[in-house]
């Protein structure tokens, strides 16, 4: 008998939104180098039994512990981590489509068709199928925020497990920990109850998962937090960059229109109050820490579940105002067909802007990350059949040069270096960049390679007399290849004489 499938309009809708997704994030398909330094972490573990960048280095250069664990199983199995972490953050997206009308039943108290309008504006957002890809954990993080909250207003005791993952896959989980349990206080406050058996279960739970967790980690790595947020952390103001990111966020997902969309659910004041106290607190973080310089927004793709919510909840109600007011349905029909033509038209623009290999403001767009990350694979590849197995090299592309090469390395921006990151005064105002190691301390290191940011050109690379004169009597000599694969196919490198 032929397989049918009696799917409700709700239930077509969200196939619709599936399909949409799938093929929005084929737009990108992408893997940046950043995803690589996990790759690198899981590899290690997966080969050697370390959750290191280098072997015998206990150095915490990574900030998504959940993520790469979860890349390990497959690699244990020899899969290619490019594959899988694409097809976990395509999975991952799916299943927030899912977990978000499930939270909008919640809030309403009922299931109705127009919920999968929130599945559909997911899917068609950029930001959100962009980082469907990317190879980081962006949605994985995203599912579990998503999945925290509707155990939240469920009141449902496995909040705490909840939360105790989202805290180990990312941690700005800690900071949704602060603000459940900010905006849980006032409830309580306000109704004048206290606490009880809900919240002691939520805490309960929480502590036994990420207590030996965080104690574990604390142990092994020897600080309380990762060398990413010593890396990151300094005197330096972020939030000229935080709020121009923030700005584009809006433009792009058309932000200034909610605030009619917030008045007209103002029925549901409960889950509005939530929105706030978590977007609010959220987006000041991202402001705070200067953005990012990954285009496409993946700091702020996690709230795009919670104003999916709200979209719907304030749609419906200028809807029925619409339909109140006897206009002709042809009108209401050519009313949506515009909006919906206008909006489609704006993310095509979007997406096409975001696959030019281009960066803007510091900001690098998906086409740059994309090609870069090829670049880089390719200069790997090179170094793991032509260097030898104990040189070492020294860059600020950590990822995708270090996987491939399997080579020691060097992170000049202090990723996995405990010495960058505690003892290197802060500078700069790019997210991410703003401290670096001084020649000195490269030198001291004895590298082979001193890769930096790679040099890749057209044609074959030359330096200046005094540059060569300068670098001999350092030890090293400048070198052109032409490497296999890459493009452009020159590589200009700084190495050691041994």
């Amino acid at each position: 008998m032929p397989l049918r499938l009696n799917l409700s309009p709700r239930g077509l809708l969200l196939l619709f939104a599936a399909i949409l997704l799938v093929a929005h994030a084929s737009v990108f398909n992408f893997v940046n180098d950043d995803a690589f330094i996990s790759f690198r972490y899981a590899d290690n573990l997966v080969r050697h039994g370390e959750l290191t960048f280098n072997l015998g280095e206990r150095v915490e250069g990574y900030t998504n512990f959940l993520w790469t664990i979860l890349l390990a199983v497959p690699m244990s199995l020899g899969g290619d981590p490019v594959l899988f972490s694409k097809l976990f953050g395509v999975g991952f997206a799916l299943g927030t489509l899912v977990v978000t009308l499930r939270l909008l039943s919640v809030v309403r108290g009922e299931s109705r068709t127009q919920d999968a309008v929130a599945a559909v504006f997911l899917a068609a957002s950029p930001s959100y199928a962009a980082w469907s890809t990317g190879g980081l954990e962006t949605q994985q993080f995203t599912f579990l925020l998503t999945l925290s909250l509707l155990a939240y207003v469920r009141e449902a005791r496995l909040l705490g497990v909840c939360l105790a993952l989202a805290s180990m896959a990312r941690p700005e989980g800690m900071l949704l920990c602060a603000l459940l349990g900010l905006h849980r206080g006032l409830r309580l406050l306000w109704r004048r109850h206290r606490p009880g058996g809900f919240e002691g279960a939520v805490l309960l739970g929480f502590v036994l998962i990420f207590g030996p967790y965080f104690a574990a980690r604390w142990a092994y790595y020897g600080w309380p937090l990762p060398n990413t947020y010593y890396v990151k952390a300094g005197p330096m103001s972020f939030y000229g960059p935080g709020l121009l990111y923030l700005k584009s966020f809006i433009l792009d997902h058309h932000l200034y229109l909610f605030p009619p969309l917030l008045f007209a659910a103002r029925r549901h004041r409960l889950f509005l109050t939530l929105f706030a106290v978590v977007a609010l607190g959220l987006g000041f973080h991202v402001v705070r820490v200067g953005g990012d310089f990954m285009g496409q927004h993946r700091f702020l793709v996690p709230l795009l579940p919670l104003l999916a919510v709200v979209l719907v909840l304030g749609g419906d109600e200028i809807v029925k105002k619409l339909v109140e007011t006897r206009l002709p349905r042809k009108a209401l029909v050519a009313l949506g067909l515009a909006l919906i033509s206008g909006l489609t038209a704006r993310v095509v623009y979007i997406d096409r802007q975001a696959m030019e290999p281009t960066s803007e403001g510091g900001v690098d767009r998906i086409g740059w990350l994309k090609m870069f990350a090829a670049q880089c694979q390719a200069i790997g590849e090179h170094l793991a059949k032509t260097a030898p197995p104990d040189a070492s090299i020294a860059t600020t592309a950590a990822g995708t040069i270090p996987y491939y090469s399997r080579l020691y390395t060097l992170d000049v921006l202090g990723l996995n270096d405990e010495y960058i990151a505690h003892e290197i005064p802060a500078h700069g105002s790019r997210p991410g960049h703003t401290k670096s190691a001084p020649e000195s301390y490269v030198l001291s290191k004895d590298i082979d390679y001193l890769v930096y940011h790679p040099t890749i050109t057209e044609r074959p690379i030359r330096q200046s007399a005094s540059a060569e004169r300068a670098w001999a009597q350092k030890g090293y000599r400048w070198e052109s290849v032409e490497v296999p694969g890459l493009v452009p196919p020159h590589w200009g490198v700084w190495r050691r004489a041994r």
